[in-house]
């Protein structure tokens, strides 16, 4: 009895180990790292992207999208902007690390004064960043977000 319970617990573990490694058509992504959550001015943020790919055909673009989480609703510049994917061998799995320039994080067109600053100060950009990939077949990934930034005006 103990020897049938045994085999039935290694047939049952091992179908759950085989499907977790599968892949799939559709290029899946996470965020795997960032390298400063409060961008200086005239900075940059460094964003680290897991995938996997069950083609390895990630050669089209990545997309970014800004969600501005200040309180003070203000006109935003560009809220989303896509990416040419950088060159690199086809592979199923990998990091892509993409570096965006102080310019390209920027939100608010013209963001408040922080009351009482003095001198007077603008308020920082508070925001989540999400990303997207497409793939050669027209694919689109599920979406990734990061993790909370300021970036400091």
């Amino acid at each position: 009895m103990k020897t049938k319970v045994l085999l039935i617990i290694l047939v049952v573990a091992a179908v759950v180990a085989c499907k977790k490694d599968k892949l799939d058509t559709v290029p899946k992504i996470k965020v795997k790292s960032l390298n400063t959550t409060e961008v200086p001015v005239n900075g940059t943020l460094r964003v680290t992207l897991e995938f996997a790919d069950k083609e390895g055909d990630l050669q089209d673009t990545i997309f970014v999208k800004k969600i501005r989480l200040n309180k003070n609703a203000v006109p935003t510049i560009r809220d989303s902007f896509p990416l040419q994917m950088p060159d690199f061998p086809a592979n199923t799995r990998g990091e892509i690390t993409l570096d965006l320039n102080y310019q390209a994080i920027l939100s608010a067109i013209n963001p408040p004064t922080i009351p009482g600053s003095n001198p007077p100060q603008k308020e920082p950009d508070t925001l989540i960043l999400k990303f997207s990939i497409r793939d050669l077949a027209k694919h689109l990934s599920d979406t990734a977000t990061s993790s909370q930034l300021r970036v400091i005006r």
